[in-house]
């Protein structure tokens, strides 16, 4: 039986809302559409080559008799999803993209409130532990559903206790400007960086509350939160989102944590930018959640995204498409991943975030207030 957590919410930023298509604009019915009995399974997870075939085609169409609209729901903005959303929509060109962005806590407290009273608005939002504690724990308003494409996956990348779909995920790590640090000299560890050497040297990306998580749910939790004090407590420059990897490019510090692997750094290595990465023993990941709900207004479109995310076709395209790692084993990852998942991965998940409010709490006054 899972352990119920309620997390308290506030809005954080305004809403922003595109429509993104290659067919012709325009929104879908705001009224849910009637998915046809004989689509509404729980998993294409056992169906033979020909059933699954079948109900393809039927779940096509019925995305077509829907209008076609996916309201898809994430905290980045829309080009961060383009290519994702592009290559969705090459394979299904009558899909019409409402694409909603804002704050977490935002757009997790707008789609209770609108279930809450009848009128949802979101078919699919894409998240991580925060968004499963609160709307499929907390709420049950997500859709459980698993795609034919999580057929064969290991034990360790199922989570089957997530009322979701795992197609991806991304590593965090420390990264160091090559001008200024060698590599022999460059932290291999975070516990190198409390050595009084690295005193001012080095960045905190303060958004990466995950990492923080995560790494408190790999070490313990007192001697995950006396490694961050000791960190705190070498004097790191604190800086927020990207900005950090162009003050790390510029030399304005040396070194950098924590920093996903993703497009943007590999973009400024290809650059030329003098920045690398560092493998360490134990490199902690965040698998991309992406949940289905159960009130969608459109929920044969929304089935038919669920199963092209793990379909083959778009897992040997996650890598470079999106510069994340795609779940299933043996799926290209992206190049800029490679050698530096040599390491053990220890995955953040709900169930070791530990409690949202106390982590947020413990990271503010760790980095930030001191």
């Amino acid at each position: 039986m899972r352990r119920r957590r309620t997390t308290a919410l506030r809005i954080v930023a305004p809403l922003t809302v595109a429509v993104l298509a290659l067919a012709a604009c325009g929104g879908g019915d705001e009224a849910t559409a009637a998915l046809p009995e004989d689509l509404a399974v729980a998993s294409t997870v056992e169906m033979t080559d020909e059933e699954y075939t079948e109900y393809l085609a039927k779940l096509e169409e019925a995305s077509k008799a829907e209008g076609g609209v996916l309201s898809y729901y994430f905290s980045a903005p829309a080009a961060a999803a383009q290519n994702q959303i592009n290559l969705f929509i090459e394979k299904y060109p009558w899909v019409k993209l409402e694409y909603t962005s804002g704050g977490t806590l935002e757009l997790i407290e707008r789609i209770i409130t609108e279930n809450r009273a009848g009128r949802p608005s979101a078919d699919v939002i894409q998240g991580g532990p925060l968004e499963d504690n609160t709307l499929c724990r907390d709420e049950d308003i997500c859709l459980a559903y698993d795609p034919r494409g999580e057929r064969g996956l290991p034990a360790d990348r199922l989570y089957a206790d997530c009322v979701c779909s795992v197609a991806d995920f991304f590593t965090f790590h420390i990264v160091y400007n090559t001008n200024k640090v060698t590599a022999a000299e460059a932290p291999k560890t975070y516990e190198d960086l409390t050595d009084p050497r690295w005193r001012g040297r080095f960045g905190i990306n303060i958004d990466q509350l995950d990492w923080f998580a995560g790494m408190l749910a790999h070490l313990g939790e007192a001697p995950g939160v006396q490694l961050m004090e000791a960190i705190a407590a070498n004097e790191p420059v604190i800086y927020s989102g990207a900005d950090g990897l162009e003050k790390l490019a510029a030399g304005e510090f040396d070194v950098a944590l924590p920093q996903s692997a993703t497009r943007t750094v590999r973009d400024l290595i290809a650059d030329g930018a003098p920045v690398e990465i560092v493998t360490t023993p134990v490199t902690i990941a965040q698998p991309d959640m992406y949940f289905p709900l159960k009130n969608a207004p459109h929920p044969a479109t929304t089935r038919l995204y669920m199963e092209w995310l793990m379909s083959d076709a778009w897992q040997n395209t996650v890598g470079e498409a999106v510069v994340k790692v795609p779940i299933k084993p043996g799926a290209p990852i992206p190049s800029s991943a490679e050698g530096i998942l040599s390491s053990e991965l220890f995955f953040e998940t709900t169930d070791n975030f530990g409690d949202y409010a106390t982590r947020v709490e413990q990271h503010q006054s760790i980095f930030v207030t001191g």
